[in-house]
């Protein structure tokens, strides 16, 4: 017996779906699990995960405002304050306002937070 064409198809685009959902499933539980391993590293440093991503987005892109840190880092408001509030105590960012809109704060990467970017990234690349 002959199964109709739009079977076929249909068939097709379930085992591609399955196939596609478990590359997903994979791929998100690699990413957890790279997330779990660079936090401890990080925690053992004194530092938390978000703080290293706007480390690193600041080291990608220099003066970027909160509402840009927060697409790029894909970190809540709250959790963003907190973690650059963190950082501008260290030492390791400084806010600014912009020099064109001044109601717009910048958030800028300092020397030393460089330097300290610097050795988490060769700590976690271990």
């Amino acid at each position: 017996m002959r199964t109709p064409r739009g079977a076929v198809d249909a068939l097709d685009t379930d085992v591609e779906a399955t196939m596609g959902a478990a590359v997903l499933r994979e791929s998100v539980l690699g990413a957890r699990r790279a997330s779990r391993r660079a936090a401890e590293v990080l925690r053992q440093e004194g530092f938390t995960l978000d703080e290293w991503l706007v480390l690193g987005s600041l080291e990608d892109a220099d003066g970027l405002t909160m509402t840009e840190l927060r697409e790029v880092t894909v970190t809540d408001k709250a959790t963003l304050g907190r973690r650059v509030d963190s950082l501008v105590t260290r030492a390791l960012v400084f806010r600014e306002v912009d020099g064109i809109d001044r109601r717009v704060i910048r958030v800028y990467l300092s020397t030393r937070g460089r330097e300290v970017l610097s050795r988490l990234t060769v700590l976690l690349a271990r």
